[in-house]
């Protein structure tokens, strides 16, 4: 089982996402539903693994705050191969995410050494589908697309399946980020 940790994307910053993909010279959009901000992919997962990660999970105690979208971008300098909408990358971000990656190898997971990025995929871009300066040409004009901020205040355990025609992805469980949050949620 392939999983990762992940922020949800309110509705209305979802419709102005799905705008912003229209504007886009792209083919193989994400699917509005599949929009989210990956925080730590774990990797393959083991029944011991889960069961530990959740208990670590379930004792977050972080308060909720607010993120922006705050322009487009590009994965791949010569050859881009993801179009993405950055997210900035606020401390109370940062903070989580590299808290998270302490929980992830607590729990024995061994999380990417990547630098983090946050942002929200917003199409996967295969050679021949697709003309880099046109599409980096795009993306300058957008350079000022911005959303409004909208809060955070769960954490999402999401299961990845991997299709020919892209990613599907289940939510396993969610983590309110404060004891009041997960009252609510039982």
């Amino acid at each position: 089982m392939r999983i990762f940790l992940a922020l949800d994307i309110p509705v209305s910053v979802r419709s102005q996402l799905v705008l912003q993909q229209f504007l886009l010279p792209v083919k193989r959009k994400v699917p509005p539903e599949n929009f989210h901000i990956t925080l730590v992919f774990l990797g393959e997962a083991d029944a011991g693994q889960l069961e530990e990660l959740d208990t670590e999970l379930s004792r977050l105690e972080i308060a909720p705050f607010e993120l922006r979208i705050d322009g487009l971008g590009l994965f791949g300098k010569d050859k881009a191969h993801n179009l993405h909408a950055r997210v900035s990358p606020i401390p109370e971000l940062l903070a989580l995410q590299k808290k998270l990656v302490t929980l992830a190898r607590r729990a024995g997971f061994a999380p990417e050494a990547r630098r983090f990025s946050p942002h929200v995929t917003l199409a996967y871009l295969r050679p021949g589908q697709f003309h880099q300066p046109e599409l980096e040409a795009a993306v300058a004009r957008d350079a000022a697309f911005r959303t409004d901020p909208f809060e955070v205040s769960e954490l999402l355990l999401y299961r990845s399946h991997l299709r020919s025609d892209g990613a599907e992805y289940d939510l396993l469980e969610r983590y309110p980020f404060s004891e009041a949050g997960r009252a609510l949620k039982q």
